[in-house]
């Protein structure tokens, strides 16, 4: 079984990124996370989420 990562952690490492700071390439490298494709589906879910709550306020 994978490696669990906490929601926190997540945001952690999307946090850089969302700011334009890093790459989602550079951000798993620079948090010792072995896949790029991981952290590209945790900002999928981020957007997504965060589109339907924009619009629900």
């Amino acid at each position: 079984m994978g490696k669990h990562y906490t929601i926190a952690f997540k945001l952690q490492v999307l946090q850089p990124i969302l700011k334009g700071k890093m790459s989602i390439r550079e951000a798993a490298r620079f948090y010792n996370i072995p896949s790029d494709t991981l952290v590209g589906t945790w900002l999928k879910r981020f957007e997504k989420k965060w589109h339907k709550r924009a619009y629900s306020l």
